[in-house]
């Protein structure tokens, strides 16, 4: 899995930045700080709940959160949290 051309994170079926899925686990899962990355926080969580993030068909985005990639970003695509829309490869709404 290339971590490099995350979107943002699809979590209970809502899409998610990653500046808010950051924020978001960082106070339930008591890791970290916002100095760690959100890739960095996710992974520890999955350790933790035993969950292997390189392979997405074991878990599903109502138990954690699954990676939006950039060139699957489509113009409707914003962070549930925030408002704000999720970028496309070229850093711009599709």
């Amino acid at each position: 899995m290339s971590r490099t051309d995350i979107a943002g994170y699809l979590l209970a079926g809502e899409p998610f930045c990653p500046s808010c899925i950051h924020d978001l686990f960082i106070p339930f899962d008591l890791i970290g700080g916002p100095d760690r990355s959100t890739e960095d926080i996710l992974d520890l969580v999955a350790a933790e709940r035993g969950i292997r993030r390189d392979d997405e068909t074991t878990f599903t985005a109502k138990e954690f959160p699954k990676p939006i990639y950039a060139p699957d970003v489509i113009g409707a695509d914003v962070c549930i949290y925030c408002g704000k829309p999720l970028k496309g490869p070229d850093g711009a709404r599709q």
